[in-house]
């Protein structure tokens, strides 16, 4: 079973128990309000209905003469409903319940004190004598005597209680259509929620409110084959890299290899030792910057070349790599300049030396005698700028991008004779990019090439930290 479909599964399962146990919630609170209201009304009614009996009561009595009261209540007004007939001053004079001789005074009981102030009374409450609770309702009548009727009724506990056989059946019913129905109910909603298609979120047809959570998925899924996609090109690359790296290095080696094992078998003039031992010193030395290359490359792809909150002062690193090269622009007659003023970048030091070294001195490898690099270093408003330009060989305007890939050159056959190791402008660009900043290159074949490097501004910290410094 899939994951999607399981938690799909368990939605539905979580929809169907939600909507079956609100439902007999509600029903069971209905069900307890409508008895609770039916009780009240009920008793309203009986009260009323009492009420009526009462003034029919007195009514009849007004119109008895007062020595038939007695045998006229005995024979009119026997059943259910107790009568009992009170004078003024409170004493019992009939009861149809109980003995009048044995009753206590009635004229403290609410409803008489309150018939014989208004004329009519009535009053529930639990009766002392019947043990029961019971609703009365009294009238005076002409002669100041008052007639008083008495009911026994249920409390809404027991009347509840009478209730619950006919609730019960008719709520097994409910429950039971209840659970019916939120199964189908449940099945309809989970129709098409069941029929989703996460492969192509947005081509689902379904609830209006499930709109942004198919958006979310879908850009969730963009972003993974986006990734997808630059690991894979990352493997591409690793793999790549690997390959040019055994490649470039197996020729110095085999080169190294061989004058060794010339030189080891004494097959070699003694004169000529010396020559071997330099060109064996040469392919050393370019497997050394090969080494040297591939390091830096590997520390910038894992962002681990160091702090690169220095304080970098872009004119001075210039100025410093520039005499570092002097020997090597003297001996290809190729003059160094550097312009412009002090610019200050947060940064790793070794890191901009490297990039700048690797400009300057490709500036000077690709020119020709009596040509020049310049160096200028400023601000442009937007933040720190670096030009490096050369009036050099050039690169054709098709390789403009390819310039910057690892092993690329322009021409193969001048790099070699040059010593270059083609990672130098890979470097500088991912070290652009570590600080920040971005590289712009601008070059026609033959006219020469510049190289534009954009940095941020530096913040004040490292502005602090570039003044405390003396940078």
């Amino acid at each position: 079973m899939s994951p999607t479909h399981f938690s799909v599964k368990s939605l539905s399962g979580k929809i169907f128990n939600t909507v079956l146990v609100f439902t007999i919630a509600v029903i069971l609170a209905f069900s307890a309000i409508i008895t609770v209201l039916f009780y009240f009304s009920y008793e309203r009614e009986a009260e009323a209905s009492l009420a009526e009996q009462a003034r029919d009561a007195a009514t009849y009595l007004n119109e008895t003469p007062s020595d038939e009261n007695v045998p006229a209540l005995l024979a009119q007004f026997a059943g259910q409903v107790r009568y009992t007939l009170i004078a003024s001053d409170g004493d019992v004079l009939f009861d149809s319940a109980s003995d009048e001789g044995e009753a206590e005074n009635h004229g403290n009981r609410p409803e008489v004190k309150e018939a014989l102030a208004d004329g009519h009374g009535s009053v529930f409450r639990y009766s002392e004598t019947l043990k029961t609770d019971t609703l009365y309702s009294a009238v005076k009548l002409d002669d100041g005597s008052v007639i008083r009727l008495a009911e026994t009724r249920h409390s809404l506990v027991a009347f509840a209680a009478t209730m619950i056989g006919p609730l019960a059946v008719a709520l097994a019913v409910v429950v039971l259509s209840v659970f019916v129905l939120s199964r189908l109910l449940t099945r309809r909603i989970m129709k098409p929620i069941d029929a989703l298609n996460f492969t192509e979120p947005l081509e689902n047809e379904i609830y209006e409110e499930m709109d942004p959570l198919l958006e979310r998925i879908d850009e969730q899924q963009r972003m993974l084959k986006q990734q997808t996609r630059e690991i894979a090109r990352a493997e591409t690359m690793r793999r790549d890299f690997s390959s040019n790296v055994s490649h470039e290095m197996k020729t110095p080696l085999q080169v190294i290899s061989g004058y060794a094992e010339l030189m080891k078998n004494g097959l070699v003039d003694p004169e000529d030792n010396r020559k071997f031992a330099g060109l064996i010193y040469e392919e050393a030395q370019a497997m050394r910057s090969l080494i040297n290359d591939v390091l830096i490359l590997s520390r910038l792809d894992e962002a681990a070349v160091g702090d690169r909150d220095q304080a970098i002062d872009l004119y001075a690193v210039a100025q410093s790599v520039a005499n570092r090269l002097v020997s090597f622009s003297d001996a290809e007659g190729v003059s160094v300049v550097i312009e412009g003023e002090s610019a200050c970048i947060a940064g790793t030091d070794t890191l901009v030396e490297e990039m700048l070294y690797n400009l300057i001195e490709n500036g000077i490898r690709y020119n020709h005698e009596g040509g020049n690099v310049t160096v200028r270093v400023g601000n442009d408003g937007a933040g720190p700028i670096v030009r490096v330009s050369d009036t050099g060989v050039g690169i054709p305007e098709e390789m403009h991008d390819k310039v910057f890939e690892r092993f690329f050159r322009v021409d193969k056959s001048r790099s070699k004779e040059t010593g270059g190791t083609g990672l130098g402008l890979a470097i500088v660009k991912h070290a652009v990019m570590y600080h920040g900043g971005s590289i712009e290159v601008k070059s026609k074949l033959g006219e020469g090439t510049s190289f534009i490097l954009r940095f941020p501004e530096m913040d004040g910290g490292a502005r602090g930290r570039s003044a405390a410094t003396g940078r």
